[in-house]
């Protein structure tokens, strides 16, 4: 045996594609350690006694069948055991994975290696444990859990690690089990965790949502026990508050769903309940049918024609006859499409989307129609509204997914009118150097044209024409590039708003922890360090590496932390959260005379994206600086520090 790491990893990685070359049988002999010892056995034997095993040959010639024999030597049985045992960590993890692999093609050698990968989760390697969960994970199907194997699953839940907990709560959700004593354990220990790790909640609900749609016949005979059902007494009634009864109920009315006999054992107060967490949490509580009960009754989901109208209304603006009706409409758009986004989630990212859009192009058009925006004695809410300006058209182009290739078209001609906008501003109205913003303008131009070109999609007027004067100058000084934008702009008319696109989603994130809680004062030592636990679940992220933390002091000092890749962890929930990061903020102050509040929120970075937009206008505004949540208020007092005698 080759004691190279590389050397033993290279069989381990050729043996999860061994299922398109070597037949089923081969694959069971691999977990069986045995054969290797017998096989060497049989080799010291020959030695000493050949004649005898000239005779064993020969009897074995008469006893095995040809078709048991197979091409790959018996020296490479129990390959998978010893990879397994091995002591370096990049063989155990290629193992897991070739083992993987192959029982994705082979129920029969996936149930025959359940053993083998629940034993793995008790590997002193995290790495190696979440390899072994995330592979039991991926055939779960194929796989029936025990007593015997569920409690060293269970037993995996008390670790510290998230990732370990959130790993095996995937694998209770996805595989089933034998019988009602092992169900009844998972729920349990779930409970149990649920009191050691609070935050676990979300995880968990999922969890025991999915354990009781694949459950319902092991369910039932646990309704009584679960609710708490006395035959003959009227127990009390739990509070739909209580974490722990929550999950219960979660699990028995999804198991009530494809179970008709469970929704006869409901008492009053349970139906009651399950009226108030399907109005609150409708991802997690499915639809029943309980007749008989006034306040069970719910209201059937009707087919809306949102899309239609949202389709007349922005037809309606097109065919505006004049400016000043166009506006008009824009403004009544703007607010009926503000409170539409709110309504119906369907048509929410959508809708925010377009009031973004008609906000922008009515900003637009409020700057351009003053006179002497571009001069040195324009109003100072001039320079404010351009810069508000910049970060409507960086929302709208990052925060936004599932947006179509004319949806991006018409986002980047906006923004490359919003940049012309800000760069005669520059030029005329101020004494800043306009060098770096006219080659930031030269470059999203150029972007922005090559964009339409692959896409094959025609420029509006202005872009076309601005694109035309561009081509024709000699040279792109900013004074030469303002002087030709300046007659562009004045004529600029009005934008027709992107046309609906239910595909579309909003990015944005909830902060579950820290609690804003005014009472509560945290204390620390001035000039030390304090961590805050952060968990917040962010929704429709697509640039993670734009993420930020920003903790704003009430000096009004600004303070963006980068939190670490391996604490924002993809997620695949059923109420549409992308992302959920788990992670701490620090804190440190100087000694203050009272306690006072700082201010938590999640935020988009885009100043290496953006760079010259972050050096923008001097304002309150910073446009590169994208909100994704209110601010959570937390309330702290640095002390000074204790001198000793």
């Amino acid at each position: 045996m080759d004691i190279s790491v590389f050397c033993t990893l290279k069989p381990d990685l050729l043996q999860g594609l061994a299922w398109k070359t070597f037949p089923g049988s081969y694959d069971n002999e691999t977990l069986l350690n045995r054969l290797i010892n017998t096989v060497q056995a049989i080799k010291v034997f020959m030695i000493g006694y050949q004649r005898k095993v000239v005779e064993w040959r020969l009897h074995l010639v008469q006893v095995i069948d040809a078709d048991q024999i197979n091409l790959m030597s018996s020296g490479a049985c129990g390959a998978f055991v010893h990879g397994l045992e091995d002591e370096f960590l990049e063989v155990r993890q290629a193992t897991v994975d070739a083992i993987c692999a192959l029982s994705l093609n082979n129920p029969d050698f996936a149930v025959l290696c359940l053993d083998f990968l629940v034993d793995m989760f008790n590997d002193e390697i995290e790495e190696v444990r979440l390899r072994a969960i995330d592979s039991l994970s991926q055939i779960s199907s194929h796989i029936t859990l025990r007593e015997d194997q569920l409690e060293t699953i269970l037993g995996g839940l008390e670790d510290y690690s998230l990732d370990i907990r959130d790993g095996l709560r995937r694998i209770l959700a996805s595989c089933r089990l034998s019988t009602k004593n092992c169900l009844q354990m998972c729920v349990s220990s779930l409970l149990d965790n649920l009191k050691k790790y609070p935050q676990d909640k979300k995880s968990l609900y999922h969890c025991l949502q999915k354990m009781g749609a694949s459950h319902p016949s092991l369910t039932l005979p646990l309704v009584h026990t679960l609710l708490a059902i006395h035959p003959f007494f009227d127990t009390a009634e739990k509070s739909v508050d209580d974490p722990a009864y929550i999950s219960v109920l979660i699990l028995i009315f999804n198991a009530a769903q494809h179970c008709s006999t469970m929704l006869p054992l409901f008492e009053e107060k349970t139906i009651r309940h399950y009226s108030y967490l399907r109005d609150t949490m409708p991802h997690l509580v499915p639809h029943l049918n309980l007749l008989g009960s006034a306040t069970s009754t719910e209201m059937q989901s009707v087919p809306t024609s949102t899309c239609d109208f949202l389709r007349s209304m922005l037809k309606g603006i097109e065919e505006a006859p004049n400016t000043r009706v166009r506006v008009y409409l824009l403004q009544c758009a703007e607010e009926d499409l503000n409170r539409l986004s709110k309504i119906d989630s369907q048509v929410s990212g959508c809708a925010q989307l377009i009031t973004l859009y008609i906000n922008s192009v009515l900003l637009f058009h409020k700057i351009i129609e003053y006179k002497l925006w571009y001069s040195s004695s324009s109003p100072s809410l001039i320079k404010q509204n351009i810069v508000q300006l910049l970060q409507n058209t960086l929302k709208l182009e990052y925060l936004f997914v599932g947006l179509t290739d004319v949806d991006l078209a018409l986002i980047k001609q906006f923004k490359v009118k919003t940049l012309a906008l800000q760069l005669v501003y520059v030029v005329r109205a101020t004494n800043q150097s306009a060098r770096t913003f006219c080659q930031h303008f030269l470059q999203q131009v150029e972007l922005m044209s090559r964009f339409l070109k692959d896409k094959s999609i025609q420029p509006e007027g202005f872009i076309a024409t601005m694109m035309k004067d561009l081509n024709q100058l000699e040279e792109t000084k900013p004074g030469t590039v303002a002087r030709c934008l300046l007659p562009l702009l004045q004529l600029c008319d009005l934008t027709s708003p992107p046309q609906p696109n239910t595909q579309v989603g909003m990015c944005y994130a909830v902060i579950n922890s820290p609690a804003p809680s005014s009472d509560t004062i945290l204390k620390f030592t001035a000039g030390l360090v304090m961590g805050i636990s952060m968990d917040a679940d962010i929704y429709h992220l697509s640039n993670t590496a734009c993420l930020r933390i920003r903790v704003k002091y009430p000096d009004q000092q600004t303070h963006l932390i980068i939190p670490q890749a391996s604490h924002l962890k993809p997620q695949n929930y059923d109420d549409g959260a992308t992302h959920r990061l788990v992670t701490t903020a620090l804190i440190s102050a100087q000694v203050w005379t009272e306690a006072s509040h700082v201010e938590l929120s999640l935020v988009l970075d885009l100043s290496q994206n953006e760079g010259p937009l972050s050096h923008s206008l001097q304002t309150s505004i910073q446009p590169c600086i994208i909100d994704l949540c209110k601010p959570v208020k937390i309330n702290i007092q640095p002390k000074p520090v204790k001198r000793g005698i």
